[in-house]
């Protein structure tokens, strides 16, 4: 909890002076449409070590965003609606996710799993996200995301007949446990986030950046804050916001415009921290009897990764993510690896 904890803090300090810079990013240009796919697994890592196949164990999702210019009506009244506090929108789209969380715990051989280990859960969602850019009163580029995602838990999300296909397939290992899964419940998640992006100057942007963000959920599924941040450095670093994994408070950005250049490379860092006053695959059902346990109330992750940009319209990413103990008898902490392919359509 202390190493959580700690996180949180200097997500804290890193977002207030992210927050009081001078930033000389230029404002983007209309961006087209995209669609990327992201896997994240425990069971691979892009970092050599033992690998895992434990607590979040597998998560796949599929999110289309769509282009500045396209669903106009409706992005202008959704624009209408929400109050831009803080911020002057040059842009605004709306995208869709569909996705698939999986969650066991430690020992899949069990029949009857360690009460005092994570619960087996399943996860099986789709959403929308309206997605505004923009600039603050100190012209520093800022973005806004607010995402509604609707879903099932329990047998119903087939997160038992994934993980035992995937087992099958290329593990020796069968899961026994899922009879002891969470129950069949309904599931509502509130997303919101802002986003800054800051550079030294216009020139350096292309080479460095440092984005500050806050966000958090809201819903039967995750009650949280998140305030973290990352630094970027590279070559021909993209006009965007970085790259989120499946479970981040903010939606991806970043599609093609009239000036992308063709090839752009770069590594990347985040450190976040997270308040969770709720956490249904931890907690379980909201209104009956079943397996749980006892969480932690600070969470952090420590995360790095490298991005390539090619022919204009393409990019791949890799990213390693670390995570303290979630859960009160967790005995350490745990890791995984997320992969993105995403393509820009042309604007």
């Amino acid at each position: 909890m202390k190493q959580s904890l700690f996180i949180f803090m200097g997500c804290a300090l890193a977002f207030w002076l992210g927050a009081v810079a001078a930033s000389h990013a230029t404002v983007d240009q209309p961006q087209g449409s995209t669609f990327s796919v992201t896997e994240e697994n425990d069971s691979f890592d892009i970092l050599p070590g033992p690998h895992q196949d434990r607590h979040y164990t597998q998560g796949l999702k599929f999110t289309y965003c769509a282009g500045d210019n396209d669903f106009s009506n409706a992005t202008a009244a959704l624009s209408a609606i929400l109050p831009s506090f803080a911020i002057e929108p040059t842009a605004s789209n709306i995208g869709f996710v569909f996705g698939q969380n999986m969650y066991a715990p430690n020992d899949l051989e069990l029949k009857n799993p360690d009460p005092r280990d994570r619960p087996y859960a399943g996860w099986l969602y789709g959403g929308a996200f309206f997605q505004r850019r923009g600039l603050t009163a100190g012209d520093v580029p800022v973005s806004e995301s607010v995402e509604v995602d609707l879903g099932i838990i329990g047998p119903e999300s087939l997160g038992e007949t994934m993980q035992k296909w995937f087992h099958s397939t290329i593990a020796s290992i069968t899961p026994q446990g899922w009879a002891h899964q969470l129950k069949t419940e309904p599931g509502l998640e509130i997303k919101y986030a802002r986003l800054w992006r800051l550079t030294p100057s216009s020139e350096s942007a292309r080479y460095f950046d440092f984005i500050p963000y806050a966000g958090g959920n809201v819903g039967n599924v995750l009650i949280a804050g998140n305030l973290g941040a990352t630094v970027r450095f590279g070559w021909n670093l993209p006009d965007d916001f970085g790259i989120p994994i499946i479970d981040s408070p903010y939606s991806f950005s970043g599609g093609s415009r009239n000036d992308t250049r063709k090839f752009s490379v770069y590594g990347f860092g985040r450190v976040e921290g997270r308040g969770v006053a709720h956490n249904i695959f931890l907690d379980g059902n909201s209104f009956r009897d079943g397996p749980h346990v006892d969480k932690e109330p600070f969470v952090g992750d420590l995360n790095i990764g490298l991005a390539m940009r090619f022919f204009e319209h393409f990019e791949l990413s890799c990213m390693h993510v670390n995570r303290t103990c979630e859960f009160v008898h967790q005995p350490n902490k745990d890791q995984f690896s997320s992969i993105m392919a995403k393509v820009m359509f042309s604007f």
